[in-house]
């Protein structure tokens, strides 16, 4: 019969038991493997998923903010006074705003020295925008019709990478547009495109450029101009209608965007506030990912939990005789959770590698017309956190079955 070390009657040293632990696992190979595999398969899945629901945020994200403006600054809106009713009654009044009065942003350089002094702030764009007829011969279209400084051309929207014929300059008599817009247009490079604003105003401006960011808002439908042109075009000779920023960082845009507010008292706006379907989309894709996540780690939570109830059923004769020699409960215990420890961390181990190769294998393969097959980042796979709740979860797993044997009667399971 196996003598047991002395120090075990008062519930053994932890090295020692973490031997005992060992020799468990590798008594039964075949069911010890399955396990770490079953853990190392449901962190993988894990892992994975993770990186595709992130990667798939972040290229939404990129997609929409790309070419758009992280915060933009607007002119306070402000309504018309009501006077109040006789007798405490309600008036009802209707306002057309095409006929108020145009906000502008009129002290805009000193809104401008605050932004340059604002950290986080990449880029910085000065716009006056409108609405305009863009005709060429018996072909009208509308166009929104974007003021810029030349010098700022892309500032916000990277659009002297993205100019598929001729060069972005911008003079007072010229505009740059995308190309499905000239292709609608009928017109190419050099050739004049007359523009009427809403204001009433006229002029014969020459296409110097046509670009293709792929965003259908902007090819067809935005075309830039000159900022002094703008002000002739929708008569504003000296303010702006709006006033965009890029940042550094994008998560950073509505905190951003409250400092501005409360500094200025102009609305400030960030892209989060403009793009309440991507919002709701990106939601939708965590709640889901969220879920998957839940029954990876419960499949983990199921297997560890039968198999080490098993195994305790199995050895009850065994453990029974190690309590007959005044091994204590305790220790009985922890050899159950250190089983259930070892095969989370080397299971989730594992899992996590098979994770990252998995989706760093996919993120590679190509997909037609460019870019990859899935919008799968490795490096946002939740690797840590993975390891942590596999882990956890294994551990929590072995705790029914630890406590079943650590309750086991000696007479009884030797006689069994």
């Amino acid at each position: 019969m196996r003598r047991w070390p002395s120090d075990l009657r008062i519930g053994g040293s932890v090295r020692f038991e973490l031997r005992v632990a060992l020799r468990y696992l590798l008594s039964n190979p075949l069911q010890s493997a399955l396990l770490v595999g079953g853990v190392a398969i449901a962190v993988t899945v894990f892992t994975f998923n993770s990186a595709l629901i992130n990667g798939l945020r972040e290229f939404q994200i990129q997609r929409v903010v790309g070419s758009s403006a992280h915060v933009t600054i607007e002119p306070e809106r402000r309504s018309p006074a009501i006077a109040a009713a006789d007798d405490g009654a309600e008036r009802l009044v209707a306002s057309q705003r095409s006929l108020e009065r145009r906000e502008q942003i009129r002290e805009w350089r000193s809104v401008e020295a605050l932004i340059e002094a604002t950290p986080g702030v990449s880029g910085l764009s000065l716009n006056i925008v409108g609405t305009a007829l863009a005709s060429r011969g018996q072909q009208t279209l509308p166009v929104t019709l974007k003021g810029v400084d030349p010098a700022r051309l892309s500032a916000i929207a990277p659009i002297d990478e993205t100019i598929v014929e001729g060069q972005p300059r911008l003079g007072l008599n010229d505009i740059v547009i995308g190309r499905r817009l000239a292709g609608e247009l009928g017109i190419g490079v050099g050739q004049p495109l007359f523009v009427q604003s809403e204001q009433g105003r006229e002029r014969s401006l020459t296409v110097r450029a046509l670009y293709e960011t792929g965003v259908d808002s902007l090819d067809g439908r935005l075309a830039f101009v000159n900022l002094g042109t703008a002000r002739v075009l929708f008569d504003l000779p000296e303010g702006l209608t709006e006033i965009e920023l890029k940042l550094g960082d994008i998560y950073a845009a509505p905190e951003v965007a409250r400092r501005i507010r409360e500094a200025t008292g102009l609305e400030a706006s960030a892209w989060t506030e403009r793009n309440q379907r991507l919002k709701d989309a990106i939601s939708g894709q965590r709640s889901s990912g969220d879920i998957i996540k839940l029954f990876t780690l419960l499949t983990i939570v199921i297997g560890v939990a039968s198999a080490l109830l098993l195994t305790t059923f199995r050895r009850r004769p065994e453990i029974g005789i190690m309590r007959s020699f005044g091994i204590s409960g305790r220790f009985v215990l922890l050899v159950f959770m250190l089983q259930g420890a070892l095969i989370g961390i080397i299971g989730s181990v594992l899992g996590c590698l098979l994770g990252f190769g998995f989706s760093s294998l996919l993120a590679t393969l190509p997909r037609q017309g460019g870019g990859s097959a899935l919008p799968v980042d490795p490096a946002l796979g939740e690797y840590p956190i993975a390891l942590a709740l596999a882990a956890v979860a294994s551990i929590l797993a072995a705790l029914w079955p630890a406590r079943a044997a650590s309750r086991v009667d000696p007479l009884e399971a030797i006689s069994q």
